[in-house]
């Protein structure tokens, strides 16, 4: 059940237990940490068949390892859905040809959660997958009011939906920026590329954390000698990047745009002046780090997790819970200020032609799928444990909530039981998951930054939609890599005839297979 927390008096229960994640979602605060009587699942339970049915789900786990013989999750599945429920969860490397396998011995798992699209793919090739689920969405009203046209068309092959998709997860990367070195210099949170840029200048030149010493700079990346890093999402700052995307009503691409110019004239400015770290390009992620939880480093690109590991490596003493501000993409031309799309989908659930041809295994995998999904009771269950496990999670303000794993004795002994959240998770449930009794102020600040994060705009994702040549995509992948560091660093200085060379190596070829692609789906006129 979902108790209540209020501000100035943090209490837990005995009955709490453990985690060692963070994800965020949106409960709603009624007993149960579930709907109301008005949940959308009671739609799915409501006729339901009296029979008791065998349903398997086979999926890419979290553990992939064996429960116990007295699992309280499947007994509470069985229970509540009238079924037989067996979980088999699996690594990724492995998950295609045991499925496989299955399919070829005429025993195939009901249901299938998976993000890779190739295996459905694969499968559908082969007439094994049911043909088209969408008749299924009007029974899954969680799942279905949270999909975009978009992440419809992602499961979509010959106007046939071939899975449902999961939700997609909000994003929660964005720019954060010191607001202890911002206060010290009397500087706003920049708005636009010109402000960031001043920013970034004082944050290297003008003693930001008050030492004494020009040990600072005011921006970094982790190229790991290969491609120009995170630092490659500021071209936010001037469009919409990620791959082929639609603008005016036709296919286009940055680098005919002139975001990606854009983009490499500000990096450029930042080497010439030195204001970005020197390493930038060379160094790679983790080598990065302790320059940035060393205080060396003012702008960032990264989610919520900066609170936890600035703190983890300045010995969890607290000094470093409020340095850090979510802020929007700073603005550097019309369409600009925009962060890049998150994926499509998050997952997809396949359904067996076998299962498809039995009625009433095809109903209860449409009641389980509803009420299983956020926010439903089932999914309180299968997440958290709440019901199954005997498990509580712990009401915060502002819709956030707690959930502590301390005293979940069956998850310790059995860590493959948490395999029964993975086809359902969700970062919009906002709990807050932790091995301590109760949350702390960098777990609760690390929830506030990713809730500011994932409320900032990010253009829409046409990329993923493609089936573009791959040689092609690869081909002009490289030759940008190339080019755009030779720019930034001043040895190359004709952006123009690089993009003749882009066209001609593939780029113009693409631009038409993606528009041709984009009309067909309806998405240009």
């Amino acid at each position: 059940m979902v108790k209540s927390l209020t501000k100035g008096k943090v209490w837990m229960t005995a009955a709490l237990a453990c985690a060692v994640l963070l994800q965020t979602a949106c409960g709603n605060g009624n007993e149960g940490g579930t709907a109301s009587s008005a949940d959308p699942s009671a739609s799915a339970t409501q006729g339901a068949s009296s029979e008791r049915v065998n349903i398997e789900l086979m999926e890419v786990g979290w553990v992939n390892t064996p429960v116990g013989d007295n699992d309280p999750y499947k007994k509470w599945l069985d229970d509540k859905f009238n079924v037989n429920f067996k979980l088999t969860a699996l690594p990724a490397a492995d998950l295609e040809a045991k499925i496989l396998t299955r399919f070829a011995s005429q025993e195939p798992p009901d249901l299938i959660f998976t993000y890779d699209k190739n295996q459905i793919l694969k499968l559908q090739s082969q007439g094994v997958l049911m043909e088209d689920v969408t008749p299924l969405l009007e029974k899954l009203p969680s799942i279905n009011g949270a999909l975009d046209e978009n992440a419809k068309t992602f499961t979509t092959l010959d106007g046939k939906m071939i899975a449902i998709p999961r939700p997609p997860e909000p994003g929660n990367w964005t720019v954060m920026v010191r607001k202890d070195w911002l206060a010290n210099l009397g500087l706003e949170i920049p708005k636009t590329n010109d402000e960031l840029m001043n920013v970034i200048r004082k944050f290297t030149t003008d003693d930001p954390d008050k030492n004494g010493k020009a040990d600072t700079w005011g921006i970094s990346s982790a190229g790991g000698g290969s491609s120009l890093g995170e630092i490659g999402n500021f071209q936010g700052m001037f469009g919409q990047f990620y791959g082929f995307y639609i603008q005016d009503n036709a296919a286009a691409h940055a680098v005919t745009t002139g975001v990606h110019k854009q983009f490499l004239d500000f990096v450029k400015t930042l080497v010439d002046e030195k204001t970005i770290d020197p390493d930038w390009y060379t160094q790679g992620w983790e080598q990065r780090k302790p320059k940035l939880f060393g205080n060396k480093i003012g702008v960032a690109w990264y989610p919520g997790s900066i609170v936890a590991e600035h703190e983890s490596l300045q010995e969890n003493k607290g000094n470093y819970v409020d340095v850090w501000e979510a802020i929007p993409m700073p603005k550097g031309s019309e369409n600009g200020g925009v962060r890049g799309p998150s994926g499509l989908v998050n997952g997809m659930y396949a359904i067996s032609a076998n299962a498809a041809k039995d009625p009433a295994k095809l109903e209860k995998i449409a009641q389980l799928l509803e009420g299983v999904s956020y926010p439903n009771d089932g999914y309180w269950a299968l997440r958290w444990g709440v019901g199954p496990d005997g498990q509580e999670v712990l009401d915060l303000e502002d819709g956030f909530k707690f959930y502590t794993e301390a005293q979940d004795k069956y998850r310790k002994e059995y860590p493959g039981a948490w395999d029964y959240g993975t086809w359902i998770g969700t970062s919009r449930d906002k709990v807050l998951q932790s091995t301590a009794d109760e949350p702390n102020a960098t777990g609760m600040k690390q929830l506030e930054l990713d809730e500011k994060a994932k409320g900032f705009e990010a253009t829409k994702n046409y990329n993923d939609l493609l089936e573009l040549d791959p040689q092609l995509v690869s081909d002009i992948t490289k030759m940008t890599e190339e080019f755009q560091i030779k720019y930034i660093l001043g040895k190359e200085t004709d952006y123009d005839k690089f993009v003749a060379n882009w066209k001609k190596a593939g780029g113009e070829r693409l631009l038409e297979e993606a528009e041709k692609q984009f009309k067909a789906m309806n998405l240009i006129q």
